[in-house]
């Protein structure tokens, strides 16, 4: 996978991805299909797995099985989270959609995008009071109505009680 003697992976990466990005159809002459399977960041989230199978096939018998395995692997799981990241975007549309009438104040729609940003790994540890108000700036009074307003717009579901009351998203059914 390394076009050059100085080990330049990055660029074999690049061609990689570019490859993987282009499909030609036969039967309809030769139209390109663009796909983005984000293989070069996959790589990048697993480097030390990618410079540890890499030493193992140079350094020993030169059977490049294991490489191969490991990267088809990484092929995977990169158009598995392609998968994801596209489910999430559907959903985040079609959260919108649901609420194209509910008339959410720009802090509510902040509050709402920035939940919305956060899929498909979801928002770290749910949308507290605090953190409203931290993410909007509101006063603790505004806050409060804002989210309760979310709540009663059922874009928002409450999750625990009292304190550790929290928010998230109310997905449309």
């Amino acid at each position: 996978m390394h076009p050059y003697d100085d080990g330049n992976g990055r660029l074999a990466r690049a061609t990689s991805d570019r490859l993987l990005a282009q499909a030609t159809s036969p039967s309809s002459g030769e139209v390109r299909l663009s796909r983005a399977l984000g293989l070069s960041a996959q790589i990048l989230r697993e480097r030390e797995g990618y410079y540890t199978v890499l030493e193992r096939c140079q350094r020993g018998d030169l059977d490049g099985t294991n490489w191969l395995i490991w990267f088809l692997e990484r092929l995977i799981a990169a158009a598995q989270l392609n998968q994801a990241v596209i489910e999430a975007v559907h959903r985040k549309a079609a959260f919108w959609w649901h609420h194209r009438h509910s008339g959410f104040n720009a802090r509510q729609q902040k509050l709402l995008n920035r939940l919305l940003d956060a899929e498909p790994e979801g928002f770290s540890g749910s949308l507290s009071l605090r953190k409203a108000i931290g993410l909007t700036r509101a006063s603790r009074a505004t806050a409060w109505r804002d989210l309760a307003d979310l709540v009663a717009k059922q874009a928002l579901e409450p999750i625990g009680a009292g304190r550790s009351s929290a928010y998230r998203i109310r997905w449309p059914g």
